[in-house]
């Protein structure tokens, strides 16, 4: 059959990105196959906005990226997008595309482009560096240094010994952890002390804002997606450890329901999602009977994105636990673990082997293959 990649120049972005996997360090996250099928045959069906066309060789423009990196958000493709991010990943490095006679074409395409970029709201669709890949903010040439006239004879000369005037207001700004993210890297002038908290998207780090500390939302890079798939598992196969190793997960981590939702749909099949998201709507339900200030299921474990408050003493935070809590509850009804105490017959103690050794081989099987608690 030969190598799939064959079929691909290098001269085109597809080629150069499936050469450049392993340099990318994208070789584990990315399947090959995959790439090709969604770049040759899914993208270029999508209709996005602003008349914006998928090719089927694959592309490095911005504008095209953001689209589709829109359109993916929209429709909750959280699993594309993992591949939309390694075309981000390849256009912040020039060194690898040039190799590919790309530079010409990035080139022709940055001076061609005369519309001004496109202002996002989502964090998923900005700029490679929002996606975990970073890139040096644009040179900003400094202001020419102010000519100092020499002192003429006709002004007054100051007393040495005279105290120094007042120093007026600074004419640069403060710059703190969130203005550095705005585009003119300046908090905004408020003249007298706003009473109600800034307002942030959603939390994830504790950074210090102009007016205290505010959470910031940081999405998890590739590598964070990678390792949080391989400690959760497969949960039809393990729903134990998925649990285990989610609920710690929760607990490790500040999130959001966008986090929780990225988590659910890069871990779990469809129908294994139907099944935990009804069994969880169902839990909250329950609990609204014996508390009526607990919302219905489908408020408790909403669907789409609730815009909740994530900072302190919010009630955004409330609802975010409640829903870890339904979700929790909706694993633990949706387990449907394979019984076989077949599994336990094999587990036999060799006659050099550590008590302690055999217990946990033991209680593994006893875990994954039976109702028992160890």
């Amino acid at each position: 059959m030969g190598n799939p990649q064959s079929k691909f120049p290098k001269s085109t972005p597809l080629g150069c990105l499936l050469a450049n996997l392993k340099t990318l360090q994208l070789e584990q996250e990315l399947r090959r196959k995959r790439l090709i099928f969604l770049s040759t045959v899914a993208w270029p069906r999508y209709k996005l906005d602003n008349q914006s066309q998928w090719p089927p060789e694959g592309t490095l423009d911005r504008n095209v990226l953001t689209d589709l990196s829109n359109f993916c958000q929209r429709l909750g493709k959280w699993s594309e997008i993992t591949y939309i991010q390694g075309f981000w990943a390849l256009r912040s490095r020039p060194d690898l595309y040039s190799r590919c006679s790309l530079a010409q074409v990035m080139l022709a395409k940055d001076a061609g482009s005369q519309e001004p970029e496109k202002e996002e709201s989502s964090f998923l669709s900005v700029q490679p560096e929002d996606l975990g890949f970073p890139s040096l903010p644009p040179y900003t040439p400094p202001p020419p240094p102010s000519v100092r006239t020499p002192p003429s004879s006709s002004l007054p000369t100051s007393n040495p010994l005279s105290p120094m005037p007042p120093l007026g207001p600074p004419t640069g700004c403060l710059e703190s952890p969130v203005s550095a993210h705005t585009r003119s890297k300046c908090p905004a002038d408020v003249p007298t002390p706003v009473p109600h908290p800034p307002t942030v998207l959603a939390p994830l780090r504790e950074v210090a804002g102009a007016e205290g500390v505010v959470r910031v939302h940081v999405p998890f890079s590739l590598a964070d997606l990678s390792k949080i798939e391989k400690s959760l598992g497969d949960f039809s196969a393990n729903p134990t450890i998925y649990i285990k190793e989610f609920r710690y997960l929760c607990k490790a981590y500040d999130l959001t329901w966008h986090d929780l939702q990225v988590i659910l749909t890069s871990t779990l099949n469809p129908e294994e999602q139907e099944r935990i998201l009804a069994a969880a709507r169902q839990h909250a339900n329950q609990l609204h009977l014996t508390d009526a200030a607990i919302p219905l299921g489908e408020q408790a474990v909403p669907l789409a994105d609730p815009d909740w408050n994530y900072q302190a003493n919010q009630p955004g935070r409330h609802r975010r636990d409640l829903m870890v809590q339904c979700l929790l509850a909706g694993m633990q009804a949706a387990s449907n673990k394979t019984v076989n105490f077949n599994k336990l017959k094999e587990i036999i103690q060799n006659p050099e082997e550590n008590p302690a050794a055999f217990l946990n081989r033991l209680t593994e099987v006893l875990t994954q293959y039976t109702r028992l608690d160890p």
